[in-house]
């Protein structure tokens, strides 16, 4: 590696911060008006002029920057690194330019703006930005975990029926509908309470800071995950796959927690019928 990974991840979460006062504006305005609400892989998948919008202006602003890190984003895909006038840095930018695009189009506070940074497929840094609720949550790779600037940490909590988890449901649910009201029934009758927030990336977040202490969702995108992940670890949290692996942005279930709660959980799922479903 010929450069200081920690530094230059650091480097691309400041620049970012300085981006976010925009995307606000941007974001609170436009939730106000129309929002030209169009469908993608499902009734359930939608797509604002306010995503793409927000997506147009986060691309720009990293392109102008950071020219020769790759970028790949929700609504626009893949985009190369700039490798023809700038050395190619190895780090690419996986983007959610709104996570909870169902609660922005109804109205609510509860979605995000998601930056996260990979290098060698491996979330190493993140940066989630909640616009509504003015909060900032970051981490890098040995860096720690920030909310607003302060120090944030998972909760002590290492029982699971005094646990409060949060999970999602995927937009295609029918042929899995079983698993899912299995899963929750089994985390009902094992936890304190269950919660569904509508945003991945604000899960694991409110994971990372001890709101929640554990979070399970089948059929994530990279870009749902790989902004808050790196936040999760660095606040001394841990993210697996079902059977307890380290979880890979391809995998098609995650399972995150405060790591203490983190096998209680796992088992509970696994007891209540859950599995690794196909890919959509």
């Amino acid at each position: 590696m010929s450069f200081d990974l920690q530094n230059e991840v650091n480097r691309r979460l400041d620049a970012v911060e300085g981006l976010l006062p925009e995307l606000q504006r941007l974001l609170t305005t436009m939730q106000e008006e129309d929002l030209q609400i169009r469908t993608k892989s499902t009734r359930r998948d939608l797509v604002t002029k306010a995503d793409v919008a927000s997506e147009e202006t986060i691309l720009h602003f990293l392109r102008s920057l950071f020219p020769g890190d790759a970028i790949l984003a929700e609504e626009s895909g893949q985009h190369q690194a700039l490798s023809s006038s700038v050395p190619v840095s190895g780090l690419t930018w996986c983007i959610d330019p709104v996570d909870g695009t169902v609660n922005y189009a109804h109205g609510l506070p509860l979605y995000a703006v998601s930056f996260g940074l990979l290098f060698e497929n491996e979330p190493v840094g993140g940066l989630v930005f909640l616009p509504a609720l003015n909060d900032t949550y970051r981490g890098a790779v040995q860096s720690g975990a920030t909310k607003n600037g302060r120090p944030i940490r998972v909760s002590p909590n290492t029982d699971l029926e005094s646990g409060l988890i949060v999970t999602g449901f995927p937009y295609r649910r029918q042929e899995m509908i079983d698993i899912l009201t299995g899963s929750l029934r089994g985390v009902l009758l094992n936890a304190r309470g269950i919660r569904r927030t509508g945003s991945a990336a604000l899960d694991l977040c409110w994971v990372a800071e001890g709101r929640f202490d554990g979070h399970y969702e089948w059929n994530l995108s990279p870009w749902d995950t790989c902004g808050a992940l790196t936040i999760l670890r660095e606040a001394g949290g841990t993210a697996t796959n079902l059977k307890g692996e380290h979880f890979r942005l391809e995998e098609k279930m995650l399972v995150a927690t405060n790591g203490f709660v983190h096998e209680q959980l796992r088992t509970t799922l696994i007891e209540a019928g859950a599995s690794e479903p196909h890919a959509e």
